[in-house]
């Protein structure tokens, strides 16, 4: 019978640092999602005697939908920059072999 060489393990123990991220894609349509609703709204409350023959409501969905998902975007960053000053440091033991 022929012997099998024993597989040493070795294990390395390193610092790693655990937080939350928040994924940046639902607030961004978050955000639009309420611009455009806040548009539509505004849109709905402007009398019919002062409106214009242009399609203000679309403007408003445009405009009001971009900032919205502006906003989200930051409104990510800074629930990014908190997860970042609360993360934990732990330590992590890693086995080879």
């Amino acid at each position: 019978m022929a012997q099998t060489p024993e597989k040493k393990t070795t294990i390395k123990t390193q610092q790693v640092k655990i937080r939350r991220s928040p994924k940046y894609l639902p607030f961004l349509i978050t955000g639009a999602v309420v611009g455009v609703i806040v548009a539509v709204i505004l849109g709905l409350t402007i009398p019919a005697d002062s409106r214009t023959a242009e399609p203000i409501v679309t403007y408003l969905i445009g405009y009001l939908g971009a900032i919205g998902a502006a906003l989200g975007i930051v409104t990510a960053v800074v629930v990014d920059r908190i997860g970042v000053a609360r993360a934990k440091t732990l330590e992590a033991t890693k086995l080879e072999g």
